[in-house]
């Protein structure tokens, strides 16, 4: 019985199941956002990296991020958070702005038989930062990584579940200075 349990845990391990990517959060100067008009930027972001995936259905991720970003801080609060796109005239007091830098399909199939040790999972990854537009500074930069496990959601619906997700984080990153 014990050389089974062990072997089933070796499996469990070496299989993928429980690991996960943390994001990552670098503040550099202090700011207080609140009452203040946010600018959020569409996210860069090139459709012929993505895999296993319709690029046509991923296209506007960029796009998407931005107003998920927005909404996020509108629930919280936020009075102005204003999505912009690249190369508009920025009149505000902060700017959020990134690239989406991986989005993978993972395989449906393998999530849904193999879901128990992590297999096919969907990764998305994005980074950026929080600049002050007064001054140019960078205060905030920022890295998440968000994965589907556990989804039995086709690969494009889990990418923009994992979009989501990544938008929200963003979203705490402000509402927590």
């Amino acid at each position: 019985m014990k050389s089974i349990l062990f072997i089933l845990s070796g499996v469990l391990v070496f299989c993928g199941c429980g690991t996960t990517i943390p994001g990552m959060v670098v503040q550099t100067v202090p700011f207080n956002p609140s009452g203040k008009t946010i600018l959020i930027q569409h996210f860069d972001f090139y459709p012929e990296m993505a895999t296993d995936v319709d690029r046509s259905s991923v296209a506007g991720f960029g796009e998407v991020i931005a107003f998920d970003v927005q909404n996020y801080l509108k629930k919280a609060g936020f009075r102005y958070p204003i999505v912009v796109k690249v190369g508009e005239q920025l009149e505000g007091d902060f700017l959020i702005k990134g690239i989406i830098t991986r989005v993978s399909g993972g395989n449906v199939h393998q999530r849904i038989f193999g879901e128990l040790f992590g297999f096919g999972a969907t990764d998305v990854r994005a980074r950026g930062e929080v600049v002050d537009l007064k001054t140019s500074r960078s205060l905030v930069g920022f890295s998440f990584a968000k994965q589907s496990r556990w989804t039995r959601l086709p690969n494009e619906a889990a990418v923009r579940e994992n979009i989501s997700e990544i938008a929200q984080e963003i979203a705490k990153v402000i509402i927590q200075r």
